[in-house]
């Protein structure tokens, strides 16, 4: 990804200055995850992808936040049919 590209995260600026939070980090037990919050709900929930850069994880958030603001369909990849803990989305 090119330093332009990882300065146009037009998505993920707009849920912050909005209200809402973004959260990279660890989601127990899941290391590498990312969250965006408008306020109200949850938008996206992201696992890193082995050895994916960290602007690569935003680039993918920045793209799940506007799906879901365009379309309502949430991206999910923190619960899945394998996971003993469940988070809201």
């Amino acid at each position: 990804m090119s330093r332009a590209t990882a300065l146009t995260l037009v998505h993920i600026q707009a849920v912050i200055d909005g209200g809402g939070q973004i959260m990279v980090g660890t989601v127990a037990p899941i290391q590498g995850a990312a969250v965006a919050h408008d306020g109200k709900q949850t938008l996206a929930m992201l696992r890193r992808r082995p050895r994916e850069p960290i602007p690569d994880l935003l680039a993918r958030l920045d793209v799940a936040i506007a799906t879901a603001q365009s379309t309502g369909s949430r991206i999910d990849e923190i619960n899945t049919a394998s996971s003993d803990t469940g988070y809201e989305i």
